[in-house]
């Protein structure tokens, strides 16, 4: 008996001394809920280039162990983004837009937006008062810009609109201003509750949009002159019982998601709210901020989400500024970063920061000069994972063998991709094994030195073992199908 599934693949190189490293991942889970059998030799190996170094064992697939399943991939047009994305003219706005949500673009589906503080206060007697509406948010530039973005993403692909808090209202807080060094005044939560769903009845009612989630702050514990307000747990724990009431009198199908802070910085926050029942009830989604390097958080937040049922997001995660002149580096180190942050946090979605940098100190997926945009390696980079990854896709079961691994079966089970990160200098070939499974009608796409998600030629041949060539300092994503077979 044979029936088609499809998974997706993600794998990745490291060097060290010229060696190459070796680190099993989820082994010890697959371990303890398979006991792995020895299987009689299997057809199919195919060798792409013999002079590429190959090592012996393989990276064993296992479709039937499921983790976490995607929502899929996105950005943030908040912090003066979108203006910088509308401001372009003509052709070029549309081909940046194709680039970042079209079918030959990055294909991503999250947009984070940042919910205006600016809104006005209807008077009585004004006529959209009159049909319902308290506040009015049409005046500010803006927010005008951020609407006329999540419009044409919405004409490409459906979106998911995530809408966050930078800073209330300046005068409701204790600095009476919009920097990150006031707090919200606590007689005016229910003043801000009521701001948040005036915005998003002007959403629905006069731009036909609703927000699927909403971010209550940005960085609640980021002091400083930028936009910002600063919560402690127990303060974002009260107030998310405020909102959360409030959507749920309204009839909102809005969730939120708390609490917007690095990785290390999460426990105290998601403690405090875990630990009140009411508030526990009002949220849905954990986001957490990456930077680079290892976070031994990520794990835990990992148990508390799933012990918690909640889904949990990787929501922001920017570049430093370039330091060299070599942006393939960063393409790898970025594709090495959503690696580790799927992998280690089984995060359901995953948010780059910044599109166009809006600041010195951050690298954005595209480069602007004049008014022409340039797509970065960083974002072909991205586009290797969101383009092929489908939303409701399910991360399963990956034996690591001389490259990290990371599957994948789509939601349709009629496809494969496999990705694969060769950081090194050298050329090196990976061998793939599925098990009771053969692999056919494969297709690659590779971003390198000379490469933009460029498909590249494979032999035809299928079968249930593979080895693929990783060209140097590359990025490659296998796309093709699988079949079960009887062993």
């Amino acid at each position: 008996m044979i029936r088609t599934v499809p998974f997706v693949l993600v794998s990745r190189y490291s060097a060290r001394g010229g060696q190459i490293s070796l680190v099993t991942s989820e082994m010890a889970l697959c371990c303890q809920q398979f006991f792995i059998k020895a299987f009689l030799p299997l057809a199919g190996f195919v060798l792409l280039n013999p002079l590429a170094r190959a090592e012996g064992k393989s990276a064993l697939i296992q479709p039937e162990i499921q983790f976490q399943r995607m929502e899929g991939f996105g950005i943030s047009i908040g912090s003066g983004c979108a203006s910088e994305m509308v401001s372009l003219s003509g052709i070029e706005r549309f081909r940046l837009l194709d680039l970042l949500f079209g079918n030959d673009g990055a294909r991503l589906n999250i947009l984070r937006h940042e919910i205006s503080w600016t809104g006005k206060r209807l008077p009585l007697t004004h006529p959209l008062y009159l049909r319902g509406f308290v506040y009015s948010f049409g005046d500010e530039q803006n927010e005008s810009n951020q609407f006329l973005v999540i419009r044409e993403a919405q004409k490409r692909r459906e979106m998911i609109l995530n809408g966050c808090v930078w800073s209330p209202p300046p005068q409701w807080k204790t600095s009476n201003s919009i920097g990150g060094d006031g707090e919200l005044l606590p007689q005016h939560y229910e003043d801000f509750a009521e701001y948040l769903l005036g915005y998003f009845h002007y959403y629905k009612g006069m731009r036909n949009q609703e927000f699927q989630l909403l971010t209550l702050q940005d960085h609640p514990n980021l002091k400083g002159p930028q936009r910002g307000c600063s919560w402690s747990g127990e303060q974002l724990r009260d107030f998310v019982k405020v909102v959360g009431a409030r959507l749920k009198q309204q009839g909102y199908p809005t969730k939120i998601m708390i609490p917007e802070v690095d990785w290390e910085q999460a426990a105290p926050y998601v403690k405090a709210i875990l630990d009140d029942p009411e508030a526990r009830s009002m949220i849905s989604h954990l986001g957490v901020h990456s930077s680079l390097g290892p976070s031994p958080a990520r794990g835990v937040l990992k148990e508390v989400s799933k012990q918690q049922n909640l889904k949990l997001w990787q929501s922001e995660f920017t570049l430093p500024a370039r330091t060299r002149s070599d942006e393939l580096d960063d393409a790898l180190q970025l594709a090495t970063q959503m690696l580790d942050d799927l992998t280690e946090s089984e995060c359901q979605a995953w948010l780059y920061g910044a599109v166009l940098a809006t600041s010195t100190e951050q690298q954005g997926l595209l480069e602007r000069s004049g008014n022409s945009v340039k797509a970065s390696k960083t974002f072909w980079a991205l586009c290797q994972f969101s383009r092929f990854l489908p939303r409701d896709s399910v991360r399963v079961a990956a034996q690591r063998a001389t490259v990290p691994v990371i599957a994948f079966r789509n939601p349709e089970y009629n496809g494969m991709i496999l990705l694969m990160i060769n950081s090194t200098t050298n050329p090196i070939t990976e061998t793939i094994e599925l098990r009771g499974w053969t692999m056919q009608r494969m297709m690659a796409y590779r971003t390198s030195e000379k490469e933009d998600a460029s498909q590249i030629a494979l032999p035809p041949e299928s079968g249930t073992k593979r080895s693929l060539l990783l060209e140097p300092r590359s990025i490659t994503t296998l796309v093709a199908q699988i079949r079960r077979v009887r062993i």
